[in-house]
């Protein structure tokens, strides 16, 4: 009776304010053969809850308790998508928690799906972040392409004295190693001048990575 009262507005319970909690709590308490309607919502209307407030919550809480094929369908979807997603104030925090899943398939979808787009993502409040991250789980050799295509920008100077993109530079001082790091340091230290001039640029210079 409750799964089947639920089941036609479960995606508007999911992004209401009182009612995702009672989603959350279907999650933690129905058996398997009575939460998949849960999990389908979650797939079909995937996009719509991962940029909502509460949405997205559900949503991460639906890959906590997904079992193998829901989760893989969950994740596919959050993955196909993550461009779209890392750019929103809420999508951002899903694509993330993927990474934190540390599932390398996963990992390596997201970051096909990003590749091209570092500068613009380091530029932005919400995809910043999503940057960093894959910079912390990407691994050292697709690290080195993420370093690589922004040391090849133009806008590499722009980027180190963004709000957001010095944060960038500084994770990826932090995490890399060998010739990915040294060609980052090279790239920073030809833009000293420009940097200390900004308020941005002298975290960047102040970064304890480029100094080792």
């Amino acid at each position: 009776m409750v799964v089947n009262s639920l089941r036609p507005c479960i995606v508007i319970l999911m992004k209401n304010t009182n009612g995702n909690h009672v989603a959350q709590r279907c999650l933690q308490h129905l058996m398997p053969e009575y939460s998949q309607f849960l999990f389908d919502a979650a797939a079909a209307y995937c996009v719509e809850l991962a940029t909502d407030r509460h949405g997205c919550c559900v949503l991460q809480k639906c890959l906590n308790y997904a079992g193998g094929k829901q989760r893989r369908r969950l994740i596919q979807e959050i993955t196909s998508n993550a461009l779209v997603l890392s750019q929103d104030p809420f999508g951002n925090y899903v694509v993330q928690f993927i990474f934190e899943l540390q599932i390398p398939q996963a990992t390596i979808e997201i970051l096909d799906q990003l590749e091209g787009n570092y500068a613009d993502l380091s530029m932005q409040k919400y995809s910043s972040n999503v940057v960093e991250k894959c910079l912390e789980y990407g691994g050292e050799e697709r690290r080195g392409h993420i370093i690589q295509e922004l040391i090849g920008n133009p806008r590499l100077d722009q980027i180190m004295q963004d709000p957001y993109g010095n944060f960038v530079i500084q994770a990826a001082l932090n995490w890399s190693k060998g010739a990915a790091k040294s060609a980052l340091v090279e790239a920073v230290e030809a833009h000293v001048p420009l940097l200390r001039t900004s308020p941005y640029g002298k975290k960047v210079l102040s970064c304890s990575s480029l100094k080792k």
